[in-house]
């Protein structure tokens, strides 16, 4: 970069750094929404460990060798492997496909999911992140209280809460859909006829209804708050603009000059006169 591009970068910076520092504080603070924040900070640490808890869905009387299902499982590639195996109480029935997922060298799940609900939990891992994203932006948004006329829109009409609210919906429709899913593996591998099958909600599960509870107090918190009009920000801006422009001559008049009494040439001072020496003239 050359001297003239490196002081022009600079100025710019420099001008663009002023012009943020001279607006307002007062009405910046005000158009923070602590309400709003302080709800979508605790439905992001809610997604978050939502998604590292491996208690999603309680399964019982199937042949999955793993009691709890959970979403931290599915994080990684993994293996998977196909076994072929007669049904327990019925030799003479077709041989049944059993799903083998190895996600890691400690962890082995036989009989638990197949490749299609491997498929919708990932999905609903995707949609989870995009979820704690977008509430993190809703959240730095109504903490800071930015003035752009972007970034206001969207804080105001809490556009990244909605989308958050989509998305764990999304998800919780996902979990029914899979659980219908593991429901049927288990049902085809159950270990005896006639034993009861079970595949129920867990821990996790309902950590992401509770975010979503979250999200929506936040965007009554914002929706319901109330904000000026155009006119009487555009009014307040340039209320600022004057105040700023009479700061100098304000300063310049508050302090006049102050006239010296000592005197410069030596003289002494006059002489006190009180009144009893007038009335005696």
């Amino acid at each position: 970069m050359s001297p003239p591009n490196h002081r022009q970068f600079f100025s710019r910076l420099l001008s663009r750094l002023t012009n943020n520092n001279h607006e307002n504080p007062i009405r910046k603070k005000h158009e923070r929404n602590y309400a709003s924040a302080l709800c979508s900070m605790f439905a992001v640490a809610t997604l978050a460990v939502s998604l590292s808890d491996y208690r999603w869905f309680w399964l019982y009387g199937g042949l999955c060798n793993s009691r709890y299902l959970g979403l931290n499982m599915f994080f990684s590639v993994g293996r998977l492997f196909v076994i072929r195996a007669p049904i327990p109480w019925d030799p003479s029935a077709p041989m049944n496909d059993i799903y083998q997922f190895k996600p890691n060298d400690y962890m082995e799940l036989t009989g638990c999911i197949d490749t299609h609900s491997i498929l919708i939990l990932r999905l609903m891992i995707t949609f989870i992140c995009l979820a704690i994203v977008s509430s993190t932006i809703g959240f730095l948004l109504d903490a800071l209280g930015p003035m752009r006329y972007g970034l206001k829109f969207m804080r105001r009409h809490a556009f990244w809460h909605i989308l958050s609210v989509v998305l764990c919906t999304i998800v919780i429709g996902l979990s029914f859909y899979v659980s219908e899913l593991i429901y049927k593996i288990q049902d085809r591998t159950r270990l005896k006829i006639g034993k009861k099958i079970e595949v129920q909600f867990d821990i996790a599960y309902y950590l992401i209804v509770i975010a979503n509870g979250l999200l929506l107090l936040a965007i009554s918190c914002t929706l319901l708050r109330k904000y000026p009009t155009d006119d009487e920000e555009h009014f307040d801006r340039l209320i600022d603009d004057w105040s700023r422009r009479e700061q100098p001559l304000f300063i310049e008049r508050s302090l006049p000059a102050t006239v010296s009494t000592i005197p410069t040439n030596n003289e002494p001072p006059p002489e006190y006169c009180s009144e009893e020496d007038f009335l005696i003239v």
